[in-house]
């Protein structure tokens, strides 16, 4: 029940049917009143729900009005058209993740030049115009879960073939994440035998897992640069799990509420999870103070990781609110 009503609130974030998550959605503002627009990735990703309830409760605290918008899929043209909305609407700040590093530059200047203070969440835009970035070091992020998958791999004979699950191509975030799995990996038993793309999509990674997992029987360890394939139901996922009874390894990046249950099934080794509600909670915080005159001196402003595994499953979940 609890899947299928997080798929039925995706659905409806992608038709833009409800009122808050619609383009320029939420309360009117009241004349005197901030406005700042958050703008994740696509709106059919549920990742980004916890940055949307840390951007809110941080504009309830400070009587910031938030407008949650973006594309309904990720597509950096389409999200410069939501950004070149913003700008005709004259919003005061706009807190985006990028969906590449340079497709957004022209337009986060457009709005610096228009008075609006914008900084980046989750997926930098580092050339650009942007005052700074809310989010994980997403170098270590990648770092810290090929450490992991080392750590498992000590003893297993060499090479230790290893796929990596991907989102979107180029993004800068995921791109910084392989990055730091290829370096963490060099000199090691451990060989990145294939980078897979899900294109930021529940379905289609479920599909790559299956199919790439089917097609390489020789395959010994999975790295998710994000947990895509994790929202979706675990029996969705039968060639990972056969691949998990014959002794493959399981590393993911996130570690959100409906993602812990393949970690209780032993679907996964660990997770290294990203705090999504930081970002959209410091990210509100410090557009504000730069939109009341602020400097804002820490251009990276890094909200931390959390690892998870079979030991600490029940405590982490204990400690989250169900999806």
């Amino acid at each position: 029940m609890k899947k299928l009503m997080l798929m039925a609130l995706v659905l409806l974030l992608a038709a833009g049917v409800m009122p808050l998550f619609a383009r320029g959605g939420g309360e009117a503002a009241r004349p005197d009143q901030i406005t700042i627009a958050v703008v994740p990735k696509g709106l059919d990703n549920p990742v980004f729900l916890d940055t949307k309830s840390g951007a809110e409760a941080a504009g309830a605290e400070l009587g910031v009005r938030i407008i949650w918008t973006g594309p309904v899929r990720a597509d950096a043209t389409e999200q410069v058209a939501v950004l070149e909305g913003l700008i005709q609407q004259g919003v005061d700040g706009i807190l985006v993740s990028a969906n590449d590093p340079t497709a957004l530059n022209s337009v986060i200047q457009s709005a610096t030049d228009a008075g609006i203070k914008v900084a980046t969440f989750d997926s930098d835009a580092p050339e650009s115009a942007r005052l700074f970035y809310a989010g994980s070091d997403n170098y270590v992020l990648g770092e810290t879960s090929a450490q992991l998958l080392v750590e498992l791999a000590e003893g297993m004979r060499a090479p230790v073939d290893t796929a990596v699950l991907t989102g979107v191509l180029g993004a800068f975030n995921l791109e910084e994440r392989i990055r730091g799995v290829r370096d963490t990996v060099a000199g090691t038993n451990v060989r990145i035998a294939s980078v897979q793309a899900g294109e930021d999509d529940i379905d289609r990674s479920v599909q790559v897992i299956e199919d790439y997992t089917e097609a390489n029987p020789g395959l010994d360890a999975w790295i998710f640069v994000g947990g895509w394939p994790f929202f979706a139901p675990p029996e969705t996922l039968s060639a990972l799990r056969r691949f998990r009874d014959r002794g493959g390894l399981v590393v993911s990046v996130d570690s959100f509420y409906p993602m812990l249950e393949f970690v209780e099934e032993g679907m996964a080794d660990y997770l290294v999870g990203q705090n999504f509600f930081a970002m959209g909670d410091l990210g509100v915080r410090h557009l504000l103070r730069a939109i009341n005159g602020e400097t804002i001196a820490q251009e990276i402003i890094d909200t931390g990781l959390e690892i998870v595994n079979p030991d600490n499953v029940a405590e982490v979940k204990a400690a989250k609110d169900p999806w």
